[in-house]
């Protein structure tokens, strides 16, 4: 799809083709540096090296040469050295990028890539019997992210939540419950004393080591289908899922589908016997199913144990081919921690052993750690884990406070309302404002500040946006936008921010193609700063004229919309007022 600002570097290219001084492979444009005053550059070096010409001398030449149509997007084109600037030509551009955005709405930005081609996106992945904690939210939020920007470049997305539910643990698990006592109350809850029997269950193993016994004779049994060991299994991962979901409701999380590792369980036979037959692995002299040499710079590692039993690596080999034979997918993409970046070499080596996705497109999006605001890593040994319920609660009364000292006058329930969106807001822009691989602070200062890099602050710039129309209704109804002169918005920072809005379909491609939704983040800050400085430059509803006062109008309803999508992308809702 072909946004504004698209048909202005095409228009770009193709003049530059229609002098016939250079040869199309060697039309190279790029974003000129910030104290150059233009929109897009062609750099003359390759070219003039190509035609034995200086870069000078080329770039004045084609400076006399161009010619552009009448309703071309480009205005002044200059020779600056070696260098030939274009600048985009404000009116008609101020006009299409608004045309745009009012056409669009909610669908303004995303793009149609490929609607035939499907993208697997593994992430959250929470082990069951456990309460979902903030080492969880990284997975969860980043890839639900990418599922939205994947969709809204048009690709068929499908989400799998790929639950730990299956393994060793869960024979010490059942035994626990068989000594202690099945948990009650609410799911929450419930898993909270799941965890505790657990961690009672393996400490007495210590002074009693006929408990690992029990626990491995009751992993055996699940692994066989024993019924009692059945059903209390599956009474763990109902109430993981319970527990779990309200987070996920939340946060604005939704799966296509949660097979979990046991859902493999029935193909991880054959999938061994494979990898052995296409000499992927060998049986070594205890049994054991070894796999070497699977690529460059690869430790051995086992694909089953000699007891028969199976690992992680064996369940994922078993999802690949799964998704492959039910999906057909391009591309799969796994949003797990950074500490894994071994294991998925491994997987994707030895599934391409196996002779496995050689066309398709295997993806570890990995991610760094949550520190707490002393710089200490959250973890449940050191006392300081944070539970994701917990966090959003913190994060929803801090959020309140805000919003009390706001905007006092709202209602009860609006609070209440504004709060959620705020403090989920914050919770999830914290985790997505910068590179997946750094790590994250939990500072509620920063995150809930209502000045610099924050969800707070950037909801607050939609909901002034909103205010300003508002209090424009009520002066009388909103002139029809096909009616409005956008060609008026001639003020710098008119132009600045309509450039800002213009790139945010080139801001979800390349947020996209890097995995990186910083770069969605990124995209919002500087807009809503823009939006800013336009506001304290621009009188809008004091506008000199009626006609300007109706386009810097359409202009922040243009902010609003674009502010409210690049939001939604990151899984943020924008309150109508703060």
């Amino acid at each position: 799809m072909d946004y504004a600002l698209d048909r202005f570097v095409a228009e770009v290219a193709t003049a530059i083709r229609a002098t016939e001084k250079v040869p199309a492979d060697l039309v190279e444009t790029q974003t000129p540096k910030p104290n150059i005053p233009a929109d897009l550059a062609f750099p003359a070096f390759r070219a003039a090296k190509a035609l034995g010409v200086a870069p000078l001398q080329l770039a004045q030449q084609l400076a006399t040469s161009l010619r552009l149509p009448a309703d071309s997007l480009i205005g002044a084109v200059t020779a600056t050295g070696p260098f030939l600037n274009f600048s985009i030509h404000p009116q008609r551009f101020a006009s299409a990028v608004l045309d745009e955005i009012h056409a669009r709405g909610d669908a303004y930005g995303h793009d149609d890539q490929d609607e035939q081609q499907t993208i697997v996106v593994d992430y959250s992945a929470p082990n069951v019997a456990k309460r979902m904690h903030v080492g969880h939210i990284r997975s969860t939020i980043i890839g639900q992210t990418l599922v939205h920007i994947f969709r809204a470049l048009g690709y068929r997305v499908i989400g799998d939540n790929h639950l730990g539910d299956w393994g060793k643990q869960f024979g010490a698990i059942i035994a626990a419950i068989m000594r202690y006592g099945k948990p009650d109350g609410d799911s929450e809850t419930e898993l909270a004393q799941l965890e505790a029997i657990y961690a009672r269950y393996n400490e007495e193993i210590k002074e009693n080591p006929e408990l690992d016994e029990e626990a491995r004779r009751w992993s055996l049994l699940l692994e066989q289908g024993d019924p009692q060991a059945r059903e209390l299994w599956q009474w763990c991962v109902d109430a993981t899922l319970r527990a779990n979901q309200r987070n996920y409701d939340r946060l604005g999380v939704q799966f296509d589908h949660a097979y979990g590792e046991s859902f493999y369980e029935h193909m991880l036979p054959a999938v061994i016997q494979e990898a052995i037959d296409n000499k992927a692995a060998y049986r070594d002299e205890g049994g054991a199913a070894v796999v070497e040499e699977a690529g460059p710079n690869l430790p051995t590692f086992l694909l089953q144990r000699s007891d028969g039993g199976t690992l992680y690596i064996t369940r994922d080999v078993a999802t690949i081919e799964f998704r492959i034979r039910e999906f057909d997918p391009v591309r799969i993409i796994y949003v797990v921690d950074a500490r894994q970046e071994l294991h998925f070499r491994q997987l994707f080596a030895l599934v391409r052993a196996m002779g496995y996705a050689h066309d398709i497109e295997l993806v570890h999006v990995p991610f760094g750690t949550v520190f707490d605001a002393h710089g200490n890593a959250l973890s449940t040994r050191k006392g300081n884990m944070v539970y994701l319920e917990a966090l959003l609660d913190e994060a929803v009364r801090r959020a309140r406070e805000v919003v009390e000292n706001k905007n006092p006058d709202l209602s009860d329930a609006e609070k209440a309302a504004v709060a959620e969106a705020v403090g989920i807001g914050a919770v999830v822009y914290n985790d997505l404002y910068q590179d997946p691989r750094r790590n994250i602070t939990l500072d509620w200062g920063r995150m809930l500040a209502t000045e610099g890099n924050s969800a707070t602050y950037l909801q607050y710039s939609y909901a002034r946006c909103r205010s300003i129309l508002r209090r424009a209704a009520t002066e009388g109804p909103l002139d029809d936008f096909t009616t409005v002169d956008c060609t008026l918005l001639l003020h710098a920072s008119e132009q600045q921010l309509i450039k800002y809005l213009a790139r945010l379909p080139d801001t979800v491609r390349e947020a996209g193609a890097r995995y990186a939704p910083f770069v969605i983040a990124d995209w919002c800050y500087a807009t809503a700063r823009e939006f800013g400085i336009f506001f304290e430059q621009c009188p809008v509803l004091k506008a000199e004229t009626s006609a300007l006062r109706s386009a810097r109008l359409a202009l922040v309803t243009a902010t609003a919309q674009a502010l409210k999508n690049g939001l939604s992308l990151l899984g943020i809702n924008v309150p109508e007022r703060m």
